[in-house]
């Protein structure tokens, strides 16, 4: 097992847990999702108004436009790519009561694995740790999930911060992080903020299910002025995962966990992989804003799901 940590905590992380191979780590080299070359993928979810994935769609139906300028599709598929995975895992104390539940419904996601898909895991209560790096047997994940030792406090953000950058290193080009918490930040080094701009500069979608403690207060906020507590914390969750194309899930039973898992395994399996590219060939390093649009989308009811955007930067930073 191999620790994870910011900068700033890898003394006290070594000081915890003995791994000295930290102090031999080298810098970070993980490089940042930029448009090297023009050419944009994105990969779509499409809804109809009950929920269902839609997957009968054609090419001429899309239209992508790149910052309002419309943009010409150059690859349109519907097969099943490859994916680099992280499943990353809330271990924290209040994870207690539901442990047995959270394994089993992430074995139903394993059971729709595709074989040809990378995973790893990553668990995190205050602290953040590698339990099974990358491989294509999903038995080491199961048996790594089963051996997790539930303690501590909840640093999410720090745990989907570090698993982003550890995505990138996969090999597969679709990238995915699949993430469940059952509260809210407590212990992170990285601030939302932060953890924003570093999702806004990887190309991985983020799904993520929050079944939020007891705790967290739904009190409507003060004379129904301000927000609750518990709808900052979800606004917040929804951020991280819109902005990638991914989603986010409040499940408000145990019993809800398993379906929830499989929708996200059944969207991976049927998602759209367009690309286009970009009629902006100035790699000036801003953000550029991606809107995928369907054909009588509205008359259809029909909801597109995809990343936001990208850096159109001149390589890795």
């Amino acid at each position: 097992m191999r620790l994870l940590a910011p900068p700033s905590l890898l003394l006290f992380s070594i000081l915890s847990y003995g791994v000295s191979s930290l102090l031999a780590q080298e810098p970070d080299t993980t490089p940042r999702f930029r448009a090297e070359v023009d050419q944009v993928v994105l990969y779509v979810s499409v809804y109809d108004r009950d929920g269902n994935l839609v997957t009968d769609l054609k090419q001429e139906e899309f239209t992508i436009y790149e910052d309002k300028v419309e943009q010409e599709i150059t690859s349109f598929a519907q097969a099943e790519v490859p994916s680099s995975i992280g499943i990353v895992y809330d271990s924290s104390g209040s994870m207690r009561n539901k442990e047995r539940l959270v394994a089993s419904a992430v074995d139903l996601f394993l059971n729709m694995n595709n074989p040809q898909n990378e995973l790893f895991l990553i668990r995190f209560d205050d602290e953040v740790e590698l339990e099974e790096d990358f491989t294509r047997d999903v038995e080491d994940i199961r048996d790594a999930i089963y051996n997790i030792v539930i303690k501590g406090g909840t640093a999410l953000y720090d745990a989907i911060y570090l698993s982003a950058e550890k995505v990138s290193e996969g090999q597969e080009p679709k990238k995915v992080l699949v993430v469940f918490t059952d509260g809210e930040d407590k212990d992170s080094y990285y601030t939302h903020v932060e953890l924003m701009e570093k999702i806004r500069e990887s190309d991985t979608q983020v799904f993520i299910v929050a079944f939020l403690d007891e705790d967290l207060k739904d009190d409507g906020g003060f004379f129904g002025i301000f927000r609750s507590e518990r709808d900052k914390v979800q606004n917040q969750i929804n951020e991280i995962a819109d902005i990638t194309g991914g989603k986010a899930f409040f499940p408000q039973d145990p019993s809800e966990l398993g379906p929830v898992f499989e929708q996200i395994a059944k969207e991976l399996k049927n998602q759209y992989r367009v690309a286009y590219i970009s009629s902006n060939r100035n790699k000036d390093g801003n953000w550029r804003q991606i809107d995928v649009q369907l054909e009588r989308a509205r008359e259809r009811q029909l909801r597109v799901r995809t990343r936001k955007g990208y850096f159109a930067g001149n390589g890795p930073s």
